[in-house]
């Protein structure tokens, strides 16, 4: 998939959760910043106004999901 002309593949990006309004997205560790500057510069999906906003980042996919998702989320 590409968005604004990055390919989210080779760039290590996926989104590995999401339950409606939160999630979390993985990617290489040193494409970090740009993955955020990328999510930031999202400014609709589907014609609807939306804002990505980061909580938090991690090394690991389990400590985000404890810190920030609900529990039963867990997949």
């Amino acid at each position: 998939m590409h968005i604004f002309n990055v390919n989210c593949k080779e760039k290590g990006i996926y989104l590995t959760r999401f339950d409606g309004r939160k999630g979390i997205v993985k990617c290489n560790h040193i494409e970090k910043d740009n993955t955020i500057n990328l999510l930031r510069s999202i400014g609709n999906i589907n014609s609807n106004k939306i804002k990505i906003k980061t909580l938090g980042t991690s090394g690991t996919i389990k400590a985000l999901v404890r810190k920030h998702m609900d529990k039963e989320i867990l997949f």
